[in-house]
């Protein structure tokens, strides 16, 4: 009996292919098999870790739908094709976009493969390089930071409460109201989108997209005014 492969979580950035890590690119290329989460499109995680891979790529659907048991029931069968495939003695890497570990379709993943070995590599999250691309710190010295998926108003009036620096994930779906409460909180802001890719684009007005939204790779990096 073949004894089972090991599971590789790695993350390969934002976007820029350059901004995958060395560890990242040195796994790619020695692996057995590579698994590209997919919805409807092609898989960005694949298009930017192209260049390091060297051997089969599966592109397993993950659907971006919101019924919990139809998504519980995605992700059993695909962890049982993962199995099958490690238990092949296969060394399987999957990829995702930005960490891991930050709002990954991996960690559902990992959660339900008790018993195999399985190492985990961190990415550059995309509110790190959207930061560094317009040269706006996060945060500095003892200042707290939030970083929070905007799902209802109340946790967004009540993050910049509490919170002098934010960065503001998952936008897409409420984008009108997260740009009024920022301004009642009186916050400054920069929105990011699709950042380290092709299409890229930063606008401080975030008025310019009122009424007309913004794509679901966008997030908004905002910080009290305190003139």
């Amino acid at each position: 009996m073949n004894k089972s492969g090991k599971f590789y979580g790695i993350g390969v950035g934002p976007g820029d292919p350059t901004l995958i890590t060395m560890k990242a690119a040195q796994i790619l290329s020695k692996v057995d098999m590579v698994i590209a989460p997919a919805a409807d499109k092609e898989s960005l995680a694949l298009k930017i870790a192209r260049p390091y891979i060297n051997c089969k790529v599966i592109e397993m659907n993950f659907p971006m739908i919101s019924n919990k048991n139809k998504l519980n029931d995605i992700w059993d069968k695909n962890v049982k094709t993962i199995q099958e495939i490690l238990q092949e003695g296969n060394n399987t890497a999957f990829i995702t976009l930005g960490d891991p570990m930050i709002y990954s379709t991996y960690t559902y993943i990992l959660s339900r493969l008790c018993g195999y070995e399985a190492e985990t590599i961190p990415g550059i999250t995309s509110f790190c390089a959207a930061a560094s691309k317009v040269n706006i710190p996060i945060a500095e010295g003892d200042a707290p930071f939030a970083v929070i998926p905007v799902k209802d108003k109340k946790l967004l009036e009540k993050t910049l409460k509490d919170f002098d620096n934010v960065v503001l994930m998952k936008i897409s779906r409420n984008y009108d109201d997260v740009v009024k409460v920022l301004k009642e909180n009186g916050f400054c802001a920069v929105l990011v989108t699709h950042c380290g890719q092709e299409d890229e684009k930063i606008e401080f007005d975030l008025d310019k997209y009122l009424g007309r939204g913004v794509s679901y790779l966008s997030l908004i990096i905002a910080w009290r005014d305190k003139k």
